[in-house]
């Protein structure tokens, strides 16, 4: 027998489910209508002692925002607690429930302000809610990144009186489950939230929060808590297939993340947006670890420790503790793919300390600096090592000043644009300010980059060494474009050794002074080399690049040694100077897009000696000046004086003033004019007629004059026994310059009058007029013969002979009262060889002595020519 109390509810569930269908057949069908539910149908309503049982509910319901549709098998309605209360289902346990929701095409609505968050309101569908929810089998398809995802699993809800909630969620996610759990506790003017992700019942994620009403805003404080996060990878492969389009994955996370943080917020209204948290005042604490390495997009695989705390007073947040120990490998960044690879690097390691302050702050960092110790290790095929102190900016604008900062960098290889360096170095050590419009260094002295190798097209540095100690660095910026940029300070380089084509290899140093801003600038300095020769520069680019240099050498005590010899491969082998003075200067233009420079060459020399080839000089002035320009080289001979050279036999002073020119690329066949060329020889003066002579010609005619030659002097240096005279000889001597080298034809020598004295007295002499009664006449006549007429024509072949022949005409007064005599005499004589022997039984330099002797050696092994 049923009680009294169990009738009496029985009687009112039948009246209302009477009164239900009643409304149900009555305006169900507007209700439904009005609600876009287009399908209601259900099957199999029961009642027993446990409640209302609906064997199968489906129901279809379609608005502007998409259609809904439900499944339910197995739906239960509990007797307990049941009334005429809204809802007046407060127990509902569901066997099995299928929600499949298809968003409609959004479509563009005008934008709306935000309204206030008010906790009531948000609190007020609380009570809508049943005290318990059981779903056993839950299947919801939901839009997703890829189109519409399933989620599968269970879902508990208990609301109590207070309306406190807690919502428990399982969902299965291949061979795991994610158990999310909630609770929901509302309070006057506030609400208390509390959320914890797990994965098969391990905890993993767990948030703290709540939101207070305080006057016009809101207290928000709250905590995370991931400590234990060692399910990350299931996670992020769970969130991964919701919020990542198809095609596509997230890098794999790693087996174990630590991650905790809290925060005192007051925001300023009570819209939950990103505009108003991040004007929010209070405070955050945020620290992390990613024990192994996470891959991040575009950066690479992450490691290490993060710790944050910041703080806002209403104006800016303002960060005042910056921690960190962060190692990233395997980088896959875009700028480090446009490397070279012998420069990309396989590894970055980070870490920050808290520091003192800096001393001597800037303006814009004073109140909101935070000093910080920064030490950054690149490795890979670049080493790169960064240590040094920090005041940052700990809000917005960025900024940051470093002081006590050290810069070093090692690359085993670098082949760029044609050059390639080995064992390149840096050390720097820094100073300096950087903001979002400008980044200024200060390069503190002991600075250097170094390179054991650099080669290049044609020229090959050992040990080179560039010191920028004392520079300074300024970068002006547009939103993170370089717009300008400005060097100034001093700039020293050195190498052990310089290889290039047109230089003796040598170590060279350079200490300068640079100026530059935006490649345009100058450059002072003074350049030197191992073999002491020392250079003045001053070189300059202007905005339309075209670059001046000009090149000053001082004067050059050559007594000392001649660093030019030592240092030019065209110094000729031949010439060693080593007395007098020697400055030059030179002046190079190079305009902005050609290859070919113009240059000017002033040379003056005072009171040169030394030797060239096997003639000894002493006493030389010169002014050249050598100009290449537009491929044409130009030499002008402005004066050349030499008191004397002695090839053999003194000549001199000698004089002259020659122009050359001729096309660069065929240097040897150009023009030549000779203003004045002469020298003074035994007694006499040999002139070269001025002229013009085009070299490009194969055969060249200079006429030379002789004047005033002295055969005393003549007879005094030629090493013939016996033989002494007096007379005056003037000539002209065709000197032809052709294929076959210096040759003279039909020159032509004689003695002024009144003529001369020959007197020719050896025992060699007398014994052949003695043993040969036809020579006699001819002995005992130049035994003293007073000539009246010299006359001989000359001819000079390439191979050095010299041919004579001479009429001479007088008497001898000893001979026949002094009658005529008349003598036709052919002479020939090697002139080279004849030089060699008066420089031989000279006292001459040993280096001439050597090079005669090399020299005649040469001639008597030469093969004869038929």
């Amino acid at each position: 027998m049923l009680s009294r109390r169990t009738r009496l509810r029985l009687s009112i569930v039948f009246t209302l489910l009477v009164l239900f269908v009643a409304a149900v057949y009555l305006g169900g069908s507007y209700l439904l209508q009005r609600n876009g539910v287009e399908k209601l149908d259900w099957h199999g309503l029961s009642l027993s002692s446990s409640g209302l049982n609906v064997k199968d509910l489906q129901l279809t319901q379609r608005s502007s925002a998409g259609t809904l549709e439900l499944h339910s098998e197995g739906l239960q309605l509990a007797w307990r607690d049941f009334g005429f209360s809204m809802p007046f289902w407060q127990h509902l346990d569901i066997g099995s429930l299928t929600l499949t929701w298809l968003a409609a095409i959004e479509e563009l609505e005008p934008d709306t302000p935000p309204t206030d968050l008010d906790l009531q309101r948000l609190a007020a569908p609380l009570a809508l809610l049943p005290r318990s929810l059981r779903i056993e089998r839950l299947a919801a398809t939901l839009p997703c990144a890829r189109g519409q995802c399933t989620a599968t699993g269970n879902l508990k809800l208990l609301r109590g009186e207070d309306d406190h909630l807690a919502v428990q969620l399982d969902l299965h996610h291949q061979t795991q489950v994610i158990n999310g759990s909630l609770t929901l506790r509302p309070r006057n003017d506030a609400i208390d939230l509390q959320l914890t992700l797990a994965v098969d019942q391990q905890p993993q994620v767990t948030v703290k929060s709540s939101l207070e009403q305080a006057g016009d805003g809101l207290n928000w404080n709250g905590q995370l808590d991931a400590t234990q996060l060692t399910q990350a990878a299931a996670l992020q492969s769970w969130l991964s297939a919701w919020s990542v389009p198809e095609g596509t994955q997230w890098p794999g996370a790693p087996g174990e993340v630590s991650l905790q943080g809290s925060w005192q917020l007051t925001l300023p209204s009570r819209v939950m947006d990103v505009d108003n948290l991040l004007a929010a005042s209070g405070e955050v604490d945020v620290q992390g670890t990613l024990p192994q390495p996470w891959p991040f997009p575009g950066l690479g695989q992450l490691r290490g420790q993060l710790a944050l705390t910041a703080h806002n007073q209403g104006q800016n947040w303002i960060a005042t503790r910056v921690e960190a120990d962060l190692q990233l490998t395997e980088p896959n960044a875009d700028w480090l793919s446009a490397l070279p690879p012998e420069l990309r690097s396989e590894s970055l390691r980070v870490q920050v300390q808290p520091d003192t302050p800096l001393d001597g702050l800037r303006n814009d960092l004073t109140g909101r600096s935070l000093p910080l110790k920064l030490t950054l290790a690149l490795r890979g095929a670049t080493r790169l090592d960064l240590q040094g102190r920090l005041a940052l900016a700990s809000s917005a604008p960025w900024a940051v000043q470093f002081a006590e900062t050290r810069l070093t960098t090692r690359t085993a290889r670098v082949n760029q644009a044609g050059w390639q360096a080995g064992e390149l170095s840096s050390d720097l050590k820094l100073a300096g300010h950087a903001d979002a419009t400008a980044v200024g260094l200060s390069i503190g002295q002991g600075s250097r980059l170094q390179a054991a190798t650099l080669k290049g097209a044609d020229l090959n540095a050992q040990k080179l060494q560039i010191d920028l100690g004392g520079s300074a660095l300024d970068l002006k910026l547009q939103d993170g474009a370089l717009q300008t940029w400005q060097f100034e300070g001093p700039l020293n380089l050195s190498t052990a050794r310089l290889e290039q084509a047109n230089l003796k290899p040598q170590g060279w140093r350079l200490q300068s002074q640079l100026a530059a801003a935006d490649m345009v600038g100058n450059l002072r300095g003074k350049l030197s080399n191992d073999s002491e020769l020392q250079l003045d520069l001053d070189a300059s680019l202007d905005a339309k690049q075209n670059l001046q240099l000009k090149a000053t050498l001082g004067e050059l005590f050559l007594r000392s040694g001649n660093p030019l010899a030592k240092t030019l491969v065209q110094w000729p082998e031949l010439l060693d100077l080593n007395s007098g003075r020697l400055n030059a200067v030179a002046n190079l233009a190079l305009s902005a897009g050609s290859n070919a420079p113009s240059v000017d060459l002033s040379i003056t020399g005072k009171g040169l000696g030394g030797i060239y080839d096997r003639s000894e000089l002493s006493g030389l002035d010169t002014s050249l000046h050598v100009k290449l320009a537009r491929q044409r080289f130009d030499l002008y001979l402005q004066q050349l004086k030499i008191q004397q050279a002695n090839p053999g036999l003194p000549i001199g002073p000698i004089e002259a003033r020659i122009r050359y020119g001729a096309p660069l690329a065929s240097a040897a066949k150009g023009t030549l004019e000779v203003n004045l060329a002469q020298a003074a020889l035994m007694g006499g003066q040999v002139t070269l007629t001025p002229g013009r002579w085009d070299l490009a010609a194969s055969n060249q005619l200079f006429p030379i004059q002789i004047r005033g030659l002295e055969l005393q002097q003549l007879f005094t240096l030629y090493p013939a026994e016996g033989l002494a005279g007096s007379g005056t000889l003037d000539g002209d001597l065709p000197v032809r310059l052709g294929q076959n080298g210096i040759e003279v034809e039909k020159g032509h020598i004689a003695a002024r009058q009144p003529g001369g004295r020959l007197q020719f007295s050896s025992e060699k002499i007398k014994a052949l007029g003695r043993s040969n009664p036809a020579m006699q006449l001819v002995t005992q006549s130049l035994e003293d013969f007073n000539f009246t007429t010299l006359n001989s024509s000359v001819d000079y072949d390439q191979h050095g002979k010299l041919r004579l022949a001479m009429r001479l005409e007088g008497q001898n007064p000893a001979i026949e009262n002094g009658r005529p005599i008349h003598f036709n005499i052919n002479l020939e004589e090697d002139i080279p060889n004849l030089l060699a022997s008066l420089q031989l039984t000279d006292r001459v330099n040993e280096i001439i002595t050597r090079r005669v002797q090399q020299r005649m050696l040469q001639r008597n092994t030469a093969p004869k020519e038929p």
